[in-house]
């Protein structure tokens, strides 16, 4: 068992979360856009949505890490400077491939036409092996040097960015993605980071509302009691 986290250290494992949130959806987000039919608008707006939603959110967290991470490492004498640079480089590479999902989603959103439906899918897929290898080096090299270097308060100010970020229509959604992402082993580690109002939204119906919101984005019914018990209190 992993030991207790004190309260003056940067939480790094959020972030963690936070990267398989944005893995799992864009994954998700990829193959919905795939599925679309051909002039199914009403499925495109729904799909089209939650990818606006997913592009906000990664783009407000690699802006964070711009201006809050970046200079505070930049300005260390025992940090590599290559490894700022290959960071900026790869923020750059996922922002390209992010225009060019901007580039066609409107238009496909409104016509569910199947030809930008292929070009966005072929954008999707290009931006996921760079989102990958891009977070796994930042957990692997970037992470470990946030103790000592930042206070918790001041790391804590990319986790209130990226919750501004999220639109407010879909904040369940994001909320019970986050729970998904963090897991079983996780779990009680998420709901401790949950402000005591949130906390307690989620454990009376945040779940069942975001089986709901998940649901309406794959457009199938939402599990019923039933398969709610099962589950019990893990996502």
């Amino acid at each position: 068992m992993a030991a207790k986290r004190r309260s003056s250290e940067p939480d790094t494992g959020e972030m963690v979360v936070v990267h398989r949130l944005f893995q799992q959806e864009y994954r998700t987000a990829a193959a919905l856009v795939a599925a679309v039919d051909a002039e199914d608008t009403g499925r495109s707006k729904v799909v089209a949505a939650h990818l606006e939603a997913l592009d906000t959110m990664l783009e407000e967290h690699h802006l964070a890490e711009d201006e809050l991470v970046w200079p505070r490492l930049e300005g260390d004498p025992e940090v590599d400077p290559a490894l700022l640079l290959r960071m900026e480089r790869q923020h750059e590479r996922i922002a390209r491939s992010l225009g060019q999902v901007a580039e066609v989603l409107p238009r496909w959103r409104d016509t569910a036409d199947p030809a930008l439906r292929d070009v966005l899918t072929r954008a999707c897929a290009e931006l996921l092996p760079a989102l990958d290898e891009h977070l796994a080096d930042e957990e692997r090299h970037i992470l470990p040097l946030v103790p000592g270097r930042f206070t918790a308060q001041e790391w804590g100010r990319l986790s209130e960015r990226g919750r501004d970020a999220v639109p407010k229509d879909k904040r369940i959604y994001m909320l019970g993605a986050m729970a998904v992402a963090a897991g079983p082993e996780h779990y009680d580690e998420f709901l401790g980071r949950l402000p005591g109002p949130v906390r307690l939204l989620w454990r009376v119906a945040g779940k069942g509302l975001h089986r709901r919101a998940r649901a309406g984005l794959h457009g199938t019914r939402p599990a019923g009691r039933a398969g709610a018990t099962a589950r019990r209190t893990k996502p």
